[in-house]
């Protein structure tokens, strides 16, 4: 190809480039001018209870109204004690007084209303939603977005002026009202970026069990006593909360067999997360026949509160074995106890004051290797360990990955999913002795997962070598100056 023929198609990459990215700034300028002129407040919804009508990744527009204004059946977007912003339907409106309401609310697919009433003077209510339109605002106010959007309008630009120079007339007048679109849209979602609000359905900010970003449960873990037979022939279970979100759900079976579809019992904790939940179990509530007796299996999953028609439950289940004697009487057996996870280095909570001070330590405790490391054990075993490890700090969210194509380090495209880690004995095994596991640095790469201060934290799940395939998960947070 001749050299004038490639500046044609460079320039008309850079055509297209331009405006593309003006068009993004365009969005993001409409989207600053509705909220500071018309007093419209957008909304990214990143969580999908009110699908299908407004899907996970949709863009609302509201507006500000009396609460006294609002009536069943409209969208609204209130804060909750928490701080966060949730956008469900309104189902019951009640004066709360002092021109107050009491807004029960629910999203279209949840089973159950919201857990609490929202008491409010003034609510934003949704107007106009577009499915899809959220993820591009979200990017759009990203660090890599701006970047990357940056150093496009900068080449643009520059490939305008080199092509206005030769025939003194300079970029044209289109190409200078896209550039100053693009920047000035970019600027806004740099300084006024769109909100995102719940619709509590999915959550990507939260590590459950199963995978990330499609919301599965997590499981809770055992107390101490797990269980304790009592003088009235019934049997005493103790659980930890997982999270005030999830109920837990009992099903019932005889040993060997499989586990029916629907639970026996559900129980709803009240208390704060890792508090002890004591069940208690008679034989009248296991619903199995008068006459049997025999070995039989209880399996606790967690069920996520307010889910829609078919509940979303964990993936794993703590499982206890009882013995029914006789048509009264109901007694412990056999519990499969879940792996124990220990962090050898980094720690929780601790803030590191430079990359090298952390890869140091860590490198003293985990064997020269850079990169968490810690230990898990099972009396059956250990099947497999799993982690991601997640950094915040000015590029973002990204996730590190040692098998990235161009090289380990820590990407935005690699959150999605938890990765093996490395373990010593290898998994799976039936060791009894606590298996080493850490992060692997991969090859070619940096050497350290610790390259760049930010925020961390480290998801860890465990899963033993029982039948059962019982999980243990755990995180840490820290943070690297």
């Amino acid at each position: 190809m001749s050299a004038p023929a490639l500046r044609r198609r460079l320039a008309a990459a850079g055509d297209v480039a331009l405006w593309v990215t003006a068009a993004l700034g365009t969005v993001s300028l409409l989207l600053a001018l509705a909220t500071v002129v018309a007093g419209v407040q957008p909304l990214i919804f990143r969580s999908g209870s009110m699908g299908p009508e407004i899907p996970a990744g949709s863009l609302g527009l509201a507006r500000t109204v009396d609460a006294t204004a609002v009536s069943v059946g409209d969208v609204v977007s209130v804060t909750d004690a928490n701080g966060v912003r949730v956008t469900h339907r309104v189902v019951e409106a009640e004066p709360a007084g002092g021109g107050s309401v009491s807004l029960t609310l629910k999203g279209d697919t949840n089973r159950e209303p919201d857990a609490r009433p929202y008491v409010a003077e003034e609510v934003d209510r949704v107007f106009l939603d577009v499915p899809w339109l959220g993820h591009l605002a979200s990017w759009m106010a990203s660090p890599w977005a701006m970047f990357l959007s940056g150093i496009v309008v900068a080449l643009v630009l520059a490939s305008l002026w080199r092509r206005g120079g030769g025939s003194g007339s300079g970029p044209s007048t289109a190409g200078r009202a896209a550039a100053a679109v693009a920047v000035l849209g970019l600027a806004a979602a740099s300084v006024r970026p769109v909100p995102t609000t719940e619709a509590y359905f999915t959550d990507q900010a939260t590590f459950e069990a199963g995978t990330i970003q499609a919301h599965q449960v997590r499981i809770f873990d055992w107390g101490s006593p797990v269980c304790t037979d009592n003088a009235d022939r019934s049997i005493t279970l103790r659980t930890l909360v997982a999270s005030p979100r999830y109920h837990q759900v009992w099903f019932v079976a005889r040993s060997g067999a499989a586990t029916p579809s629907t639970p026996f019992l559900r129980v709803t904790p009240t208390g704060a997360v890792d508090s002890v939940v004591e069940t208690r179990v008679t034989r009248a509530m296991l619903g199995i026949g008068a006459g049997d007796t025999g070995l039989y299996r209880l399996a606790g999953r967690s069920e996520l509160k307010g889910a829609a028609t078919t509940p979303w439950l964990s993936s794993a289940t703590r499982a206890a074995d009882i013995t029914v004697t006789d048509s009264s009487t109901v007694r412990c057996g056999n519990v499969n106890l879940a792996p124990t996870i220990a962090f050898t280095s980094p720690q929780d909570g601790i803030t590191y004051l430079s990359t090298e001070l952390v890869d140091g330590i860590v490198a003293a405790q985990c064997g020269l290797r850079r990169a968490p490391c810690g230990t898990a054990t099972d009396a059956d075993g250990i099947r497999t360990v799993e982690y991601r490890l997640q950094r915040v700090n000015w590029l973002g969210t990204q996730c590190w990955n040692p098998d990235a194509l161009f090289g380990p380090g820590f990407y935005l495209s690699s959150c999605g999913s938890f990765r093996p880690a490395t373990t010593s004995p290898a998994s799976p095994n039936t060791s009894t002795q606590p298996v080493t596991w850490h992060v692997p640095l991969g090859s070619g790469g940096p050497g350290t997962t610790f390259s760049q201060s930010g925020e961390y934290t480290l998801y860890l799940r465990v899963t033993d070598n029982s039948p059962d395939r019982i999980v243990s998960e755990r995180v840490i947070r820290f943070t690297v100056r």
